[in-house]
């Protein structure tokens, strides 16, 4: 017995001692940290045993044996089962690099609305090198001047700004950026070097060195932003920032220059590339209060500084002049009302784009039309799955995401929402068909691991399909047809696939699209398992 298996059995007797019903766990490991599921015997979520913490150590012997010498990369899998009786058994694999195990076939792949680095630059952000206009320049030296005169009469102080750059200064960073700066956001760095004091001259932000903004530029992609991007992303709907029309629908823009901190995890940025209702050079925020689309703060830089200013002339003490968003997505307990009298109690349904609905038996998504901006539908919840889902949609509501936990429910009722793009439908207990959904123009991912499906290939003809998530069932059912993922971005194997199934899978599928692969890993997945008595 080599160290590896020693510590496999010493795990698994470990495990088996501290459950309190049969049970399993599936965990992953990597440098980050863990994440990790228990099921009972049924294979059911579910707390099975007070003995979490005191495996930690010995999941991470493991892995550190069974890795040594490895690149780090990825993640490593255990899979623990177990009875009360004391019997056990233990897959572990260093080869699956995620759980659940996927592949990504195009990493040049892009959802709808996730542009990739290299979009077109806005006309308006073409640089003629001309100087700051000297109308703008005259009005923020004079917003500055004020600014300071109000600090001194209120509070009997004011910041210290170091000098601004000179126009060649400017012109120089732009260079660098590939751009032309607002010219209210020209005439400030000509007025004040930064604020690196948080002197409030923008509210809660602070304008930052230029040559931080040419840094913040160039890491990673260029511009700002980026929210979930990747394909497995909970969230792959992009929703539109509030007021509507003022900012593109986009998850990042190369086109969105970060310039200011507030020092508490927000950024401001000016935008380049506004939609129709929008302007050249308005002030958006994203960071870690910003959650959902990046923010609109106000039209534009000499917004902000006149708002500061008129704040602190009508006010004895300043004013910041926050900025509030309503929020898009709608979270509600339906209980024992209908989703229609829930729906009629909300504030405000022109603002909602998500709708997470919990606490529901019985439920119609026609009772939603009242939310002419609905984007996603989730009903799932955690303490009671739904009974039955009506799933029609009422004809032109926007939705592209539904994410569906119910025991019944037709699927062919979707194939009327030509926006759906992402679909996940799971828990039924009455065999469903899917071959309707091809009707659908723009269903560009779709998961159905933990949905009983009687027709799983007629995905095959699905015309937009690009992502796509399977039980391991249901993907040997689909590639014994002799289909291929050859036209698919990438592919995951869901459900509760056990550690062995999870690496014949992965075998299979890089045996199947070897000429598109980048090399990682090997061709032949490995795990090993042992089995034992406590």
């Amino acid at each position: 017995m080599d160290k590896i298996e020693a510590a496999m059995h010493e795990l698994g007797a470990e495990f088996a001692a501290g459950l309190d019903q049969d049970g399993s766990m599936q965990a992953a490991l990597s440098g980050y940290g863990r994440r990790s599921q228990t099921y009972d015997a049924a294979g059911n979520g579910a707390l099975i045993g007070r003995w979490d913490d005191d495996l930690s150590p010995g999941l991470r012997n493991l892995m550190g044996l069974v890795t040594a010498g490895a690149d780090g990369t990825g993640e490593f899998v255990v899979e623990l089962s177990g009875t009360r009786a004391g019997d056990y058994v233990v897959s572990c694999s260093a080869d699956l690099l995620s759980l659940p195990p996927r592949v990504v076939l195009d990493v040049g792949y892009r959802y709808p609305n996730h542009p990739a680095p290299g979009m077109a630059k806005p006309a308006a952000a073409v640089n003629d090198g001309r100087p700051t206009d000297p109308a703008v320049l005259a009005e923020v030296r004079a917003l500055v001047a004020e600014f300071l005169a109000q600090c001194d009469r209120l509070y009997g102080e004011s910041p210290r700004f170091a000098p601004g750059h000179s126009e060649a200064e400017i012109l120089a960073v732009e260079e660098q950026l590939g751009v032309r700066l607002p010219e209210d956001l020209r005439a400030l760095y000509r007025t004040i070097h930064d604020d690196g004091q948080e002197s409030g001259l923008l509210g809660r932000f602070s304008p930052a060195p230029l040559e931080q903004v040419v840094r913040w530029y160039h890491e990673g992609d260029p511009g700002s932003y980026g929210w979930d991007d990747g394909l497995f992303e909970y969230d792959p709907v992009v929703f539109e920032t509030h007021p509507f029309g003022h900012v593109r629908r986009l998850s990042r823009d190369d086109w969105w220059v970060t310039f200011a901190p507030d020092h508490s995890g927000n950024y401001a940025a000016v935008d380049l590339d506004p939609a129709g209702l929008g302007s050249y050079g308005q002030v958006l925020t994203f960071g870690r209060d910003v959650w959902g689309p990046i923010q609109f703060v106000a039209p534009s830089v000499r917004h902000l500084m006149r708002s500061v200013v008129a704040s602190l002339r009508d006010h004895a003490r300043w004013d910041d002049g926050s900025w509030t968003t309503p929020n898009h997505e709608w979270s509600v307990d339906v209980g024992r009302r209908t989703l229609a009298e829930a729906v009629a109690a909300a504030p405000d349904p022109s603002v909602v784009q998500a709708a997470h609905l919990r606490a529901v038996t019985r439920v119609r998504l026609a009772d939603l039309a009242a939310f002419p901006h609905l984007r996603a539908v989730r009903i799932l919840d955690v303490r009671q799955k739904a009974e039955h889902v009506d799933l029609a949609i009422p004809s032109g509501l926007p939705v592209e995401q539904v994410h569906v936990v119910a025991a019944r429910f037709e699927p062919e009722r979707l194939a009327a929402t030509p926006t759906l793009g992402y679909l996940t439908l799971a828990g039924n207990t009455e065999p469903v068909s899917v071959a309707a959904l091809a009707a659908l123009p723009n269903l560009v991912r779709l998961d159905l691991a933990e949905a009983v499906v009687t027709d799983v290939v007629a995905v095959a003809g699905f015309p937009a399909l690009r992502v796509l998530g399977l039980s391991a069932r249901q993907w040997e059912a689909l590639l014994d047809t002799g289909w291929t993922p050859g036209r698919l971005a990438a592919v995951e194997l869901g459900g509760r696939a056990s550690v062995p199934e999870a690496t014949a899978w992965l075998t299979r599928i890089r045996a199947l699209v070897a000429d598109r692969t980048d090399g990682t890993g090997p061709p032949v997945v490995r795990y090993r398992t042992v089995r034992g008595r406590r």
